[in-house]
């Protein structure tokens, strides 16, 4: 029976807002989307509004906020650490406020299956707690691309350093189904599997064909057709870092990843075009 109930939860959940209420201060749950790879960032954010007619003072202490991660058949995500919650804040009475907060290194959710997140917030000057209707997500495994799912290599030897052994690490690829439309998305593991950033590169369509290469830096660079003349090209540091994410458009040619002799990675042919999402952003022409 008890199972039952938890699916019927489960099935109730959906990604968005969920929402609990004491004293006239009201707090909810927000995910981003519904869908996340194993280690993706959780993106959760916690919204608070007080309603109670005098200041509400939160995160005084790591005990104002914790939380609970389960999933189907009773599986309780064990935590790996204590997550930073502490920063003072103050919310005057009619005033809301967000705190994002990333669950993900701290409780083991790894396992592909349906999972609830719920939280429990204390009001210290009361004496009350405020308990959020738990928010509702899946973690699901992408399908590496062929030839794109395991790209060695090693990392660049900090300065100063000579003749120590390469810290080997691999780049991977995937294609993730995501409600109506396939996203990808990059991972980046340790010589042992472990993820250690994973997070969406593009929409992607059903055809589309992606080309990786490698860089003298051993930076990453992507670049995949996202539309019927759009590309997505990005390029990601061995950290894991975001260093450039870019459109260009089908012109007179298509555009292609091209390597120069010294080891450079361009994008040759179509046309950039300048998006808010550019990292980073591309600076105007300035006039004559």
């Amino acid at each position: 029976m008890k199972r039952v109930v938890f699916l019927l939860a489960l099935l109730a959940g959906v990604a968005g807002t969920a929402r609990g209420q004491v004293s006239g201060v009201t707090a909810e749950l927000r995910l981003e989307q519904d869908q996340y790879l194993p280690g993706e960032d959780l993106q959760l954010k916690v919204r608070i509004t007080n309603r109670s007619g005098q200041p509400l003072t939160l995160g005084q202490d790591d005990a104002w906020i914790s939380f609970d991660i389960g999933g189907e058949h009773n599986f309780i995500a064990s935590k790996l650490g204590a997550m930073p919650v502490r920063g003072p804040f103050t919310l005057l009475s009619g005033q809301s406020g967000s705190r994002e907060l990333n669950p993900t290194p701290y409780f083991d959710f790894r396992r592909p299956g349906r999972y609830r997140i719920g939280a429990t917030i204390k009001l210290a000057q009361w004496g009350e707690e405020i308990t959020c209707k738990p928010a509702f997500f899946t973690v699901a495994n992408g399908t590496a691309l062929p030839n794109l799912g395991n790209l060695q290599i090693g990392v660049p030897p900090a300065p100063g350093v000579t003749n120590a052994r390469p810290e080997i690490r691999r780049y991977s690829l995937l294609k993730v189904p995501y409600l109506d439309e396939l996203k990808l998305y990059f991972r980046l593991t340790d010589d042992n599997g472990n993820t250690l950033r994973v997070f969406p590169l593009a929409p992607m369509l059903s055809f589309s064909d992606p080309e990786a290469q490698i860089d003298r830096a051993n930076n990453l660079h992507v670049l995949l057709q996202t539309g019927a003349r759009a590309f997505s090209y990005s390029v990601i540091s061995p950290e894991g870092r975001l260093l450039a994410r870019q459109t260009h458009d089908y012109a007179q040619t298509r555009p292609r990843l091209r390597a120069s002799d010294d080891g450079r990675i361009f994008v040759a042919g179509g046309m950039r075009r300048p998006m808010a999402s550019d990292v980073p952003p591309l600076e105007p022409a300035k006039s004559q």
